[in-house]
């Protein structure tokens, strides 16, 4: 009995021994692992590291410029009046057809009118007309008649030639000066008629220039606007200036500019220069309290007066110069530099730059034409 305790003891130390030396202990088959994964982690860094493909910008020469941007205030150097352009009648206000702030253009309604002609008139002028024109008919016949006669003397020869000649070209001067008086009587007449006629299909008043309504009379129905009276106030775009209130510190006397619209699927650009800025260092006739940008009034045709603009004018200007993309700069507190790849690793290189525009820095040195730079 005693043999077999001991030999099922002995089975039992053995079977032990061995599950200890097949299946390690949990906290030894952790440690193992976790080594074995830390190495694994640390190669495919290693590994991806040297396999890094990078989003690069090749630096380039070019054309390189810095703009100053912003929206400008219109100046108008000129405005015109609106009035009552109808001569005669009493012309009733009814109502407008504009208001401040719209954009006319010649012939375009202002206000509509009501207007009222003096019948009593008209009828005068048709008489006076018809009278005068059968006067003048009478007169020129009787003197056509008589030049006629002196002409047939003066033809024949005979001994009162001569003095019929002599009355022919006095009856002729005088002739000829009265027909022109009398029809310039006549036609001042007919015009003052027509104008009457014309007056009674009057129903608006229209603008005889273009341009932004800046003030209107207040007028109301029934109102009497009198013959050429005032109506109001309309500024006018070929006169007028783009300007920046208090001026800019970016400005200088004869900077090229260019005025930006964009209507819809449409860009219109518009070429000028600075006229006036702050820089006390110019003239006194140059410096004002705004900068002043004068363009081409041509071009003004081409602008929609109802959309915004914008003024661009060109700060900096360099040919030749080196350049990379804006976003491919940074900034540390030792300066400005650039990523670069060397020997599998980003690597930064300081460079001095000379300006930034929307899209791209130029760099005065740091880097040569064709290297790669690094995007982050």
């Amino acid at each position: 009995m005693l043999k077999i305790k001991k030999r099922l003891l002995a089975l039992i130390m053995a079977t032990g021994i061995v599950i200890t030396s097949v299946v390690p202990g949990t906290k030894e088959v952790r440690a193992i692992e976790a080594g074995q994964y830390d190495d694994l982690y640390i190669e495919a860094l290693s590994q991806e590291a040297k396999k890094a493909v990078y989003k690069t910008d090749t630096v380039r020469k070019g054309t390189f410029s810095i703009y100053y941007t912003q929206v400008p205030h219109v100046d108008y150097d000129n405005y015109y009046y609106l009035w009552n352009n109808l001569p005669i009648g009493q012309v009733t206000f009814k109502n407008y057809e504009t208001m401040v702030g719209d954009w006319i253009e010649v012939g375009d309604t202002v206000c509509n009118i009501e207007i009222k002609v003096d019948e009593e008139r008209i009828a005068e002028l048709e008489s006076r007309i018809a009278k005068e024109e059968d006067m003048l008919t009478t007169y020129a016949y009787t003197c056509e008649e008589l030049l006629a006669e002196y002409d047939r003397l003066y033809q024949s020869g005979k001994g009162d030639a001569e003095l019929a000649k002599l009355l022919y070209d006095r009856l002729k001067h005088s002739y000829d000066e009265e027909v022109k008086r009398r029809r310039e009587s006549i036609d001042a007449l007919q015009a003052e008629y027509d104008g009457w006629i014309m007056a009674q299909l009057q129903t608006t008043i229209t603008a005889t220039a273009r341009g932004y309504v800046e003030y209107l009379e207040q007028f109301h129905r029934g109102m009497i606007i009198d013959n050429y009276g005032f109506i109001g106030v309309i500024f006018r775009m070929e006169d007028s200036k783009f300007g920046l209130e208090g001026g800019s510190e970016y400005l200088r006397f004869g900077l090229p500019a260019v005025l930006i619209q964009k209507d819809g699927d449409n860009t219109v650009k518009v070429e000028g220069m600075v006229c006036t800025c702050l820089d006390t260092s110019l003239p006194a006739s140059l410096v004002g309290s705004k900068s002043m940008i004068d363009f081409d009034k041509e071009m003004y045709k081409q602008l929609n007066p109802r959309k915004g603009a914008t003024l661009k004018v060109e700060r900096v200007h360099m040919e030749n110069a080196l350049m990379v993309k804006k976003k491919a700069v940074y900034e540390d507190s030792h300066g400005s530099y650039v990523l670069m790849d060397i020997d599998g690793r980003k690597t930064r290189k300081y460079v001095v730059v000379g300006g930034s525009n929307d899209d791209d820095t130029w760099i005065i040195s740091g880097v040569n034409e064709g290297d790669a730079v690094i995007l982050k």
